[in-house]
């Protein structure tokens, strides 16, 4: 969702359509800022991506132990799923803050820009 709004902030601010060099220039360092908070946002969500991956074979393999009568296997696969699933709900939780974050300083660009433009068309 954040990305959405970063991605959202991005295009208003190409859409402005600056005439001068630092509205021309906010409206670059808008885009720049949305790229790269999408970057990074999509690096993070693939991290989590992989670790719930990993969470979601060790349970199976619990399971499957489980069914195989191997109790303490188990049991000890079970504990490590468990702890891959902490380790993917923080991950989730920094991507999340990674994206709002990038969100901010999309915005804060964009106002920028936008600002840029109207002094730019005020003074013609």
């Amino acid at each position: 969702m954040q990305l959405k709004h970063v991605l959202t902030a991005a295009a208003l601010t190409v859409l402005l359509g600056a005439c001068s060099d630092n509205a021309q220039q906010a409206a670059a360092d808008a885009a720049a800022k949305a790229k790269a908070a999408a970057e990074a946002t999509r690096a993070q969500a693939q991290q989590t991506v992989q670790q719930a991956q990993v969470a979601a074979a060790t349970a199976k393999q619990a399971a499957e132990q489980a069914k195989a009568g191997d109790m303490s296997g188990a049991a000890a696969s079970a504990q490590q799923a468990a702890q891959a699933g902490q380790t993917v709900a923080a991950t989730a939780q920094q991507t999340a803050e990674s994206a709002k974050q990038g969100a901010e300083q999309v915005q804060e660009a964009a106002e920028k820009a936008a600002e840029a433009t109207k002094k730019d068309a005020g003074g013609h």
